[in-house]
């Protein structure tokens, strides 16, 4: 997965962007977006050169998200808040209690890293807060509600992909690596390292057939596979 707009968005605010090194709180020398690795007193950057060290710190906190996701699924939403937390505390380990936390007891948890030293920061405590709501909204119930508040899928009916999606060969089957695909599916997709196939978040896919599991999982047929519409805890991946 890739941090999406929300999540660049709000390092950017938070994290701020100054073109010329300086010692942050902690004494470290830090220059651009936060970007401390090989910065030295002096240094002076562009503007471009700054998105560029973003992008490359993005990917080493994306890594440690993306390490719980065999467990958690996550949304975009939850996924770009918790990009961000990382980014400024350095992993979600803890967080997560290494995996083994409920979603709601992550967001509970999220507000109370808000301090240094020991001390309560108020900016700390408006990122907190900013990462918490981030992160819930990426668990809300889609607008066309069924029974239990859940989404009412139809056949033939086009939906979009709420968060970046694996394909599988049947519902909560073996995931389909990229040339498993249709054409279509393909150029919607990311081609992991591992070959195997996802499905960005935002695309429009066509409901081809509706299954429930015996866990009340939702689970849709598109062409180029099976996605998880609702997971049993009652998230919403397909809109």
């Amino acid at each position: 997965m890739k941090t999406g707009r929300a999540g660049i968005d709000l390092i950017k605010r938070y994290e701020g962007c100054r073109l010329t090194a300086y010692k942050c709180p902690a004494g470290v020398w830090t220059i651009g977006y936060g970007h401390t690795a090989g910065v030295k007193a002096g240094d002076k950057i562009t503007q471009e050169k700054a998105d560029e060290l973003l992008r490359a710190d993005l990917e080493k906190f994306e890594k440690k998200v993306e390490k719980y996701d065999g467990k958690y699924h996550w949304t975009q939403n939850e996924f770009d808040a918790l990009v961000s937390f990382a980014f400024n505390i350095g992993s979600i380990d803890q967080l997560t209690a290494n995996g083994t936390r409920s979603r709601e007891t992550i967001a509970e948890k999220i507000v109370q890293y808000n301090k240094a030293a020991g001390k309560v920061l108020t900016g700390l405590t408006r990122r907190r807060k900013d990462e918490k709501e981030l992160f819930v909204s990426g668990q809300a119930a889609g607008e066309e509600s069924g029974q239990q508040g859940r989404p009412k899928y139809s056949v033939g009916k086009t939906y979009k992909l709420a968060a970046n999606m694996f394909v599988r060969d049947k519902p909560a089957g073996i995931i389909k690596n990229y040339l498993q695909l249709t054409t279509s599916g393909k150029s919607h997709a990311v081609r992991r390292k591992d070959n195997l196939a996802v499905l960005r978040s935002g695309t429009a896919v066509t409901c081809k057939e509706v299954q429930e599991t015996q866990d009340s999982a939702v689970w849709i047929r598109v062409p180029s596979g099976w996605v998880c519409a609702v997971r049993a805890d009652g998230t919403v991946y397909v809109r």
